[in-house]
């Protein structure tokens, strides 16, 4: 072989050798293996236990129909579905929970759709109502309640008259009716069926179902009655077996559980709003305002605003940590002890730096401001109220929820100022502190004394620090009430 030919020989083997590289590179991998292309099927059930062998049995299905194996009539919305093998034939078939478009307030029905070996396709068998009416509420899942090993499929939601319903179906092999109703319920309080117990349950034991409402033969509405139903072989139903009635001081002792479970939140949620003190002919006033964060003490002669920093969980209640709007130095913690689910002890411990006024004593019981009070009576002791006042330069706004805005006398404009407000005392001051949010995420705010009459509302500016309240000596503005 001669030079020349060498060379042509090595530049083809190398040109034969980056092709297979470039092949090996960029083909995908499936190009080679037919095994590693696999259809991926839409997943309709979300585990939230499991069942028989392990399987997963509750399913929420939403809007989304692509999971559906069969197509609905054109009236007919999809809520929830359970795909499984019912007939342990190796093929998945469907339960699906479905409502009427034209008249919402039907029941929501299911159907069940049974796969076709021969035609390879699914087709509709059995259709029946439930109980449950709202969609929103309706959870659809199976469960060995029989104990036997088979499926039995529970539909639970809402009517609407507002009672919470459960309908239950059992699987039985009949080819024209593959489903049996044996439990239907409908209370103003709820159901609970009973959680199985795996590798310990007994063959043949069913699980029991108990409904929980209200004792109308008793005046307190607190107490109920517990009505337990089980499994009655003989005719296939569930029956009522006991009954049992609840005092309401068991329930709230259960309450109480659950508010001393160490979740503050939960704790918070629960001293969220005003709660007051009777001190002889004075009355004292805590108000809780979980949504703004802020601590508000007050009585006839003060009121203290703080902010609520942080909340840590005690063995009877929260520990908060706060400190003041005004005198940011001067901080506060707070006890909050459950006393009752209508009432709760303070203890409060405050620095003694920059202290200034009367020595006021929050501390004792407090109970929950009783929701028939009358309004007027409340709007005496709240920082917020909803009046709208006009002056020389423009109008500002106040409303309820804590939020003010100051527009031009031509109305609202580029130039107008919203913000979150507050009244509160200090000393014999009544003052009006307005919050406003920069756009760099600094908050301005602006303190002025307060003077008020029926007719018209005066603010002076002023400034609070260590020294006290200090009079900006500027020109008060005078506000006159919008009729």
């Amino acid at each position: 072989m001669t030079r020349g030919h060498f060379k042509v020989f090595t530049i083809i083997v190398f040109l034969l050798t980056a092709g297979i590289i470039g092949a090996l590179v960029f083909l995908p991998v499936d190009f080679f293996s037919s095994k590693n292309r696999e259809t991926q099927r839409t997943k309709v059930v979300i585990p939230q236990g499991m069942g028989a062998g392990g399987e997963s049995i509750r399913s929420t299905y939403g809007e989304d129909t692509q999971g559906l194996r069969l197509t609905l009539e054109e009236d007919e919305i999809p809520v929830a579905v359970l795909t499984r093998d019912f007939n342990s034939n190796s093929y998945e078939e469907q339960v699906i929970a479905y409502r009427k478009l034209q008249d919402i307030d039907s029941p929501i029905y299911i159907t069940y759709a049974e796969y076709d070996a021969e035609k390879e396709s699914y087709y509709r068998q059995w259709n029946a109502p439930t109980a449950a009416t709202k969609p929103g509420t309706l959870i659809l899942y199976s469960e060995d309640l029989i104990g036997d090993g088979g499926i039995c499929i529970l539909v639970s939601g809402m009517n609407g008259a507002g009672e919470q319903t459960l309908t239950a179906f059992r699987k039985i092999d009949d080819q024209d009716e593959p489903f049996i109703k044996i439990a239907e319920f409908l209370i103003e309080g709820s159901i609970a069926v009973e959680e199985p117990e795996y590798g310990r349950r007994a063959q043949g034991r069913s699980l029991g179902i108990a409904t929980y409402g209200r004792d109308y033969s008793s005046s307190n509405i607190m107490d109920q009655i517990e009505v337990n139903y089980t499994y009655n072989p003989v005719n296939g139903l569930y029956e009522q077996s006991g009954m049992l009635k609840i005092p309401g001081t068991q329930i709230e002792q259960m309450r109480v559980r659950e508010l001393l479970n160490g979740d503050p939140e939960r704790f918070e949620g629960f001293i969220d709003g005003l709660w007051y003190q009777e001190d002889g002919q004075i009355r004292k006033y805590v108000y809780f305002n979980t949504n703004t964060r802020e601590l508000i003490f007050y009585n006839d002669n003060s009121e203290e605003v703080f902010v609520w920093q942080n909340t840590t969980p005690t063995r009877l209640g929260i520990l908060i940590n706060s400190w003041n709007v005004s005198l940011t130095k001067l901080r506060r913690t707070i006890n909050v002890e459950l006393v009752s689910l209508e009432s709760i002890r303070l203890r409060v411990l405050q620095d003694a730096y920059l202290r200034s006024g009367p020595n006021v004593i929050w501390d004792g019981s407090y109970s929950r401001l009783p929701a028939a009070e009358p309004a007027a009576e409340s709007r005496k002791t709240l920082p917020y109220t909803e009046d709208s006042f006009t002056g020389q330069d423009g109008i500002i706004t106040f409303n309820k929820e804590g939020a003010y805005r100051i527009d031009l006398l031509s109305g609202p404009s580029e130039l107008s100022r919203t913000g979150q407000y507050v009244f509160y005392a200090l000393d014999v001051h009544q003052l009006l502190e307005l919050r406003n949010e920069k756009g760099n995420g600094e908050t301005e705010r602006e303190t002025f004394t307060v003077s008020k009459t029926d007719e018209t509302l005066t603010l002076s500016r002023v400034r609070i620090g260590t020294r006290g309240i200090q009079d900006l000596h500027e020109a008060p503005i005078v506000l006159r009430i919008s009729r």
